[in-house]
């Protein structure tokens, strides 16, 4: 039962500053393990009874491996759709499977010290709808790994491993309805779920957040600025025809597009950490190309990150950097949903933003000139008018 608390209170912390829809539902499973761990132990001290019976079969045979199969949908699947379907399937089967099990007159078989098999007590139909989640279940953990395999490229390495325990906890909370022949085995069982969970979610939350306003504007203007290597600089424009140009795999541009879904209170928010960012990348990255930060004037609640890297070592840099890790750490609370589309470039033009001068930052220690007649020509090209 121990386990079980200690998994729940972690995870509710989590929740509490990052109230995603996979850790809502994960951490209600893990307190339902709990209830669950405290019920068994009553139960096979003092003889179980219809409020310890109900109390074990609720929270592990349904709630558990329902909820978990669910999480692991919205964590893994990148459609849309797919979360949808899950939703609707794991809300209308949570509802009528509780009522169906809570209201269950039970057969007349006695209670004991031993454990209570669902098989023993309950009647004909609150099988059919154990068997009906578990199923569904079995299939969601299934899907999820498919998911995570054909998404392998997008999602970060440390999110791939954390949703195979969760998986794997799924199974051992079925496993519970089997018969057993040393009792010790259900809590075990029960505690290994809650261990795996508790496993699952520190490596998930050790990757970076790649899923899934009017004061940030000019911030995110600022991020399309032009970057000055410190190296002797090259016109861009060669620059770009020499990378898209056929060459060796690492020499080639590297882009893609990233679609946040925001939290309503949090948008705000989320400007004012991307402007940050937005003002370090334009700085400091000299590999990263294009860096724009698009608003959608119908979707208000929706960012749009375009980005050009000049070859994947240069994502690997810009990854890399302490405000970008800080940036990725930040932005969670602010996230609701987030689409990754991976680019590969095969034509490019760059051209003067319309509006006030840009003015390009040189690099450390140099002096550049005022005049716009005597700035360098990668400064006319990017931030000319």
């Amino acid at each position: 039962m121990l386990v079980a608390a200690v998994a729940t209170g972690v995870l509710a912390g989590l929740c509490f500053h990052q109230p995603r829809i996979y850790l809502i539902l994960w951490t209600s499973a893990t307190f339902g393990l709990a209830v669950a761990l405290a019920a068994q132990s009553m139960g096979f001290a003092s003889g179980f009874g219809l409020a310890t019976f109900r109390a074990v079969q609720l929270p592990t045979e349904l709630f558990a491996p329902l909820w978990l199969a669910w999480g692991l949908v919205e964590l893994a699947a990148g459609s849309e759709v797919a979360r949808f379907g899950m939703r609707l399937i794991s809300g209308a089967l949570t509802v009528v499977a509780s009522v169906i099990l809570a209201t269950d007159p039970l057969t007349a078989q006695p209670f004991s010290k031993s454990w209570p098999s669902a098989s023993a007590h309950f009647q004909p139909i609150s099988h059919y709808a154990l068997d009906a989640v578990q199923v569904v279940a079995v299939v969601a953990v299934l899907a999820s790994v498919a998911f995570a395999v054909v998404r392998r490229d997008s999602l970060p390495r440390p999110e791939l491993t954390g949703i195979f325990p969760v998986g794997l906890a799924v199974l051992a909370t079925i496993g519970l309805r089997l018969e057993w022949p040393d009792r010790s085995a259900y809590p075990l069982l029960s505690m290994l779920a809650a261990a795996l969970i508790w496993f699952g979610v520190t490596r998930i939350q050790r990757a970076p957040d790649q899923v899934r306003g009017s004061g940030a504007a000019e911030g995110l203007l600022r991020a399309a600025e032009p970057r000055v290597p410190a190296e002797p600089r090259v016109p861009a424009e060669p620059r770009l025809k020499a990378a898209g140009a056929p060459a060796a795999a690492p020499g080639k541009p590297y882009g893609r597009i990233l679609i946040f879904t925001l939290l309503e209170d949090r948008v705000a928010d989320f400007d004012r950490l991307a402007e940050q960012a937005a003002d370090q990348v334009r700085i400091g990255e000299p590999g990263t190309l294009v860096y724009v930060i698009h608003l959608v004037p119908n979707a208000p609640l929706q960012r749009i990150f375009y980005e050009v890297y000049r070859d994947p070592a240069a994502f690997d840099s810009h990854e890399s950097q302490p405000y970008m890790q800080r940036f990725v750490a930040d932005r969670r609370s602010c996230v609701l949903a987030t689409n990754v589309i991976e680019l590969g470039l095969k034509y490019a033009k760059i051209a003067p933003l319309p509006g006030p001068r840009l003015q390009p930052v040189p690099p450390p220690g140099a002096q550049w000139p005022d005049r716009p007649s005597q700035l360098p020509p990668v400064g006319r090209r990017y931030g000319g008018s």
